[in-house]
């Protein structure tokens, strides 16, 4: 039977739980005072950066607008200008918008027409069920 070869000092060593010294307490965390209040994440980051204002010249006018609108308005004068990669990417992006923008409309008759006779018909039982409407007549 072959032996396993011992490993020396300094040697990598796989698996296995670390010191018992260099373990957490039990009931303590490993992060005791946690995230700092304020501070931000990469996103957050990201549109300060997107809503920062430059200056750019449109119609022949000098005109402050935001890093967004100014990328947005080069993408798209790429793609106009022929650019393959940017038409692709601007195609991409304005069909992901309409594709948000399609999803979050409901659409104007969720309900088939059975749903609808279905829906009638409970609201009318309940009409019978009210007792102020009794009441009232």
């Amino acid at each position: 039977m072959a032996q396993k070869p011992k490993m020396g000092r300094g040697a990598a060593q796989k698996g296995g739980n670390p010191p018992k010294h260099t373990q957490f307490r039990k009931g303590t965390s490993g992060n005791p005072r946690g995230r700092p209040k304020g501070s931000k994440n990469l996103a957050t980051y990201l549109m300060e950066a997107a809503r920062d204002q430059v200056s750019a010249a449109v119609g022949g006018k000098t005109r402050a607008i935001s890093k967004l609108q100014a990328t947005t308005m080069q993408l798209a004068t790429k793609a106009a200008g022929g650019d393959q990669a940017a038409i692709a990417r601007f195609l991409d992006w304005i069909d992901e918008i309409e594709t948000r923008a399609a999803s979050a409309k409901p659409s104007q008759f969720p309900f088939s027409a059975s749903d609808t006779e279905v829906i009638q018909a409970i609201h009318e039982r309940m009409k019978q069920c009210d007792p102020e409407k009794e009441r009232e007549e």
